[in-house]
């Protein structure tokens, strides 16, 4: 064994500079509630009126396809694409996750390839708080970051919980991070 072998530091990047995790959070499922609605309803129509012309339809001796016999596999082709459309959208959301640290806000997203976006504290300018119908019968809201980054210049936080909570966490990080930095905020009228 070579004596002078580097060790690679088992610390995370953010163990290393003193940046720690405050806040993780992924959206509710709730966002999902009105498509997974237009889907079931989708299913039921399509059915129940595909039941009804199958039985309207009659044998035909000039057809050499039973069209009757063709009703139930475009029924479960139906089925088996809403199916897959509420899965994909289950995933979507599911495989989101949010980040909150004491320097910045990391979201990652993908379901076989992801994306991460970060998002400096130091950067954030404004947020506001958003809450439908909907999301607060949930308990649930929206918390909208405005920043002065380039690449993310407004960052969304969907169907999170506790919206308030998240977004004081947000606020006293970023006023940390500005005293750190020397950031000032100009206001030009």
């Amino acid at each position: 064994m070579i004596a002078d072998e580097e060790r690679v530091s088992e610390q995370s990047p953010t163990q290393q500079t003193g940046e720690r995790t405050v806040w993780r959070g992924s959206p509710s499922q709730a966002v999902n509630l009105p498509v997974y609605l237009v889907l079931g309803i989708g299913v039921v129509v399509s059915t129940v009126g595909l039941l009804f012309l199958r039985n309207g339809t009659a044998p035909s001796a000039t057809t050499d396809v039973n069209m009757r016999a063709v009703f139930p596999w475009i029924i479960v082709a139906i089925w088996v694409l809403c199916g897959i459309g509420a899965l994909a959208t289950y995933l979507k959301v599911s495989t989101t996750k949010y980040v909150l640290t004491t320097e910045r806000l990391r979201v990652t997203t993908g379901v076989l390839s992801t994306r991460t976006e970060d998002l400096e504290l130091r950067r954030v300018r404004d947020s506001i708080i958003l809450r439908p119908l909907w999301a607060r019968l949930a308990g649930l809201g929206d918390v909208q970051i405005l920043s002065a980054d380039a690449s993310t210049p407004r960052l969304v936080l969907h169907a999170i919980r506790d919206p308030d909570g998240v977004q004081t966490v947000i606020r006293s990080n970023v006023q940390e991070q500005w005293s750190r930095f020397g950031v000032r905020q100009m206001e030009l009228d």
